[in-house]
């Protein structure tokens, strides 16, 4: 055994009320305690505490999971007035890469880090610390994952991070078994809306990506006059959201997520909603009421809730159902052969003869 210095033994009891000060703090940021080896001097002491803190703890870190515009980006900003929450949005899973084209005409990747991981593994000596490929991706992943919570949560100094996750199409099952695997502990929400008000919604939202010679981009972008719009959609654009909504539907239908958070809900009673969240990961209750103001559609947007004068603004109108104002016989009809069991599983509808007293076109 070493001889310890007179300078360790003089600085012992300081370290000793660091290291129990850090005990406390992560005691609540995992389930499981680890054993953990003796920092041998004082210059270990920063480096043990350090790596203690942001890479092998297991953190306090929870996730809501959607479909794109399911009122994600609303709930992140509600979750984030709560004095205990920082909700934020890190695209970590999905095994997912490509480039997409944003809306003022330039293009960008949309990587999650699972990929990015693996394109780095590529290059690294895992070998060398013992690991087996797997392995280290877990181990990286993790820490990285780690480490973003213990960066947030010393920046705000807030105890709880939510991540919130609207996973790329086809990839939602695999980001549910990620998240269950690396962090049991973790709580996952599942945010619901409409799968019709998310199709309408997210075929407002790529009207400047990928509508372009479309009827509805004639109609809502050139405007050309006199130009009637008889259907808004195009079976592609009803194929692609459908689809992506099942997928987040149907991630959790072998085990359910550890609560259930819908969007229309959230539109009568925020705060009730806003409530079960933070029950669920155990918040303190008195920061609902925090968490639940300015976060109103005008507050937000600098519009009226129903305003339709900017069809491609993010948050464009922030109602319940417009759906109904956007479909006709022939849209619902192939919405209802891609997911009607889950709008029906959900809910939404008693069965499925809606789709009966939808328009032949628009009016």
């Amino acid at each position: 055994m070493p001889v310890a210095s007179a300078t360790d033994r003089r600085l012992a009891p300081r370290r000793s009320h660091l290291r129990n000060a850090t005990e406390r703090r992560l005691a609540p940021c995992r389930s499981r305690a680890v054993v953990w080896p003796e920092p041998a001097g004082l210059a270990s002491m920063a480096w043990w505490l350090w790596c203690k803190t942001c890479f092998m703890a297991n953190p306090e870190i929870h996730f809501v999971i959607s479909a794109p515009r399911s009122g994600s980006t609303w709930l992140t900003t509600a979750l984030n007035q709560h004095p205990e929450i920082f909700a934020t949005e890190h695209r970590l899973f999905g095994d997912f890469c490509e480039v997409w084209q944003n809306n003022d005409g330039t293009t960008s990747p949309r990587i999650t880090f699972d990929k990015y991981a693996q394109a780095f593994s590529v290059h690294y000596f895992y070998d060398a610390l013992g690991m087996k490929r797997g392995e280290f991706l877990n181990a990286f992943e993790k820490s990285f994952a780690n480490f973003l919570v213990g960066f947030a949560t010393r920046r705000t100094d807030k105890k709880f991070v939510i991540d919130k996750i609207t996973p790329y199409p086809g990839t939602a099952k695999l980001v549910v078994e990620k998240i269950r695997r690396l962090f049991p502990d973790s709580k996952i929400i599942q945010l619901v809306r409409d799968g019709r008000d998310v199709l309408t919604s997210g075929t407002y939202d790529w009207l400047l990506k990928d509508a372009a010679g479309s009827d509805r981009y004639r109609y809502h972008v050139d405007q050309e006059e006199g130009f009637e719009l008889k259907r808004f959609f195009d079976d592609a654009v009803i194929e692609k959201w459908a689809s992506n909504w099942c997928e987040t539907i149907d991630a959790f239908r072998e085990q359910k997520a550890d609560a259930q958070v819908r969007y229309e809900s959230m539109k009568d009673d925020l705060p009730k909603e806003i409530a079960r969240i933070v029950a669920a990961i155990g918040a303190d209750p008195s920061g609902v009421a925090a968490a639940s103001g300015k976060v109103s559609f005008e507050q937000m947007t600098g519009r009226k809730e129903g305003d339709d004068s900017q069809p491609t603004a993010k948050a464009r109108k922030g109602i319940v159902g417009d759906w109904r104002n956007h479909f006709t016989v022939a849209d619902g009809e192939l919405f209802d052969s891609i997911c009607g069991t889950q709008l029906v599983g959900l809910g939404y509808e008693a069965d499925r003869s809606w789709v009966n007293g939808l328009p032949v076109v628009l009016k």
